[in-house]
């Protein structure tokens, strides 16, 4: 059965499929609807969790052995399967689809995997776990979508948001899901007694009490040298996500390169403050990166971004954390 996230939430509480599939580039909500399923397994029974993480040269038997043996304990299981770096080979296809012919009942089968494509949806071992359980496919949240998709995060934290509040942070993370989830965390950590406002969105963005990519970005745009180092540092000892950095520098470097593309064709800067919603108190911080900087050098800071890219990919050699910190030393 094929669901949407949305309908996984609704249905799952209700009765427990032996299989689920969860794919999709999103990472975020990837993670996030696996974490539903293990919530929900965990209140029906389901304590012991087995992970197997399948690369080149993995032995096969010993899911054969997981998915056909009780446990020690006598515990229902869960066991999961992360296809995001390779899909089941001829070896493991045969065990998948002998498992759903006859699933245990203390069994609760996982899998996550990437984009769900025509080619998996055509295997043996695909159909046969859609046939017994739930597929999900987690599709992009459109930016129409984000507000809805902030004002459930928000409910997990009993957060309420102004609607112009919920609008403003939309805007801000460009769809990025991971800023979208850290910016409502430290809203929570501000304890508002009331609903949150744009002020109070703002203050989340950009306050110095705690650390996040958005920081960064305020203090490189500032060209506050040491600021900006101790804060990349921070964010790399805390296990901030290397994309998750890399992702807040090149999108404002992005809006940089447009703006100042702009400003030399004569736009004043509060035209580009009101077309570009740069809200208040941010405007200084791009006043400073707006006189040091130039269409031109915009775009070869985005080009020295693809690299750092290429590094956190595994693409080419080099500590990625590094070239981020060149890339802030270069835009201060």
């Amino acid at each position: 059965m094929k669901l949407t996230s949305f309908q996984l939430e609704q249905q799952i509480n209700k009765q427990l499929a032996p299989a689920y599939i969860v794919g999709g580039d999103e990472l975020l909500a990837r993670q996030d609807t696996a974490n539903l399923i293990r919530k929900a397994a965990k209140a029906a029974g389901f304590t012991e969790r087995t992970k197997l993480a399948p690369e080149a040269g993995f032995d096969w038997e010993q899911l054969y052995g997981l998915l056909n043996s009780g446990s020690l304990l006598a515990e229902k299981r869960i066991i999961e399967l992360d296809f995001t770096s390779a899909q089941p080979n001829k070896t493991a296809a045969p065990i998948l689809c002998d498992y759903a012919q006859r699933p245990s009942p203390d069994v609760l089968l996982l899998i996550t995997t990437g984009k769900i494509d025509d080619k998996m949806t055509k295997s043996a071992w695909y159909k046969a776990l859609d046939k017994i359980g739930i597929s999900v496919t987690i599709w992009p949240v459109t930016r129409e979508q984000l507000p809805q998709w902030i004002n459930a995060r928000a409910k997990r934290y009993k957060l309420q948001i102004q609607p112009d509040a919920v609008n403003l942070l939309a805007d801000f993370v460009e769809g990025n899901l991971g800023a979208a989830a850290q910016a409502i965390e430290k809203l929570y950590l501000l304890r508002p007694e009331k609903a949150v406002d744009c002020a109070m969105v703002e203050t989340a963005l950009t306050d110095e009490s705690s650390f996040s990519v958005f920081d960064l970005v305020e203090h490189t745009l500032s060209g506050d040298k040491a600021r900006t180092m101790h804060i990349l540092e921070n964010l790399k000892n805390d296990g901030t996500e290397a994309t998750l950095t890399l992702w807040s520098l090149t999108r404002e470097l992005r809006l940089l390169a447009d703006m100042t593309r702009e400003q030399k064709e004569g736009k004043t800067l509060e035209y580009l403050f009101q077309k570009y919603r740069i809200f208040t108190k941010r405007q200084p911080a791009m006043r400073r990166a707006l006189t040091r900087l130039t269409p031109e050098k915009c775009w070869q800071h985005l080009t020295h971004a693809a690299h750092v890219d290429t590094l956190i990919k595994g693409a080419a050699t080099g500590n990625a954390w590094n070239a981020l910190q060149l890339l802030c030393l270069r835009l201060l």
